[in-house]
């Protein structure tokens, strides 16, 4: 897949962080790199980098009250446990 100039600045910006191993859609794809497939689906409707910070930030959000919940969930399930129950 060709990337578009957007998501070509997400490759670099990737890989000046912790990922420096991947830098295109075929890495991504052959490591299973699930966050950087995201972000480079994610930039591909993007007109620019503010668009793109703010449509990440909102789905960074989700992701939080999602852990929160798992949180709650795994709480719950080990007192469910330690009570006898089984969920």
């Amino acid at each position: 897949m060709e990337l578009n100039p957007l998501q070509t600045r997400v490759a670099q910006l990737y890989q000046e962080g912790l990922f420096a191993s991947i830098g295109t859609w075929e890495d991504a794809q052959l490591t299973h790199d699930a966050l950087f497939l995201f972000l480079l689906q994610e930039a591909e409707g993007c007109p620019d980098l503010d668009v793109l910070e703010s449509q990440v930030a909102v789905v960074s959000e989700h992701l939080q009250d999602f852990l929160d919940e798992l949180a709650s969930a795994i709480a719950n399930a080990a007192e469910d446990s330690s009570d006898g129950n089984e969920f």
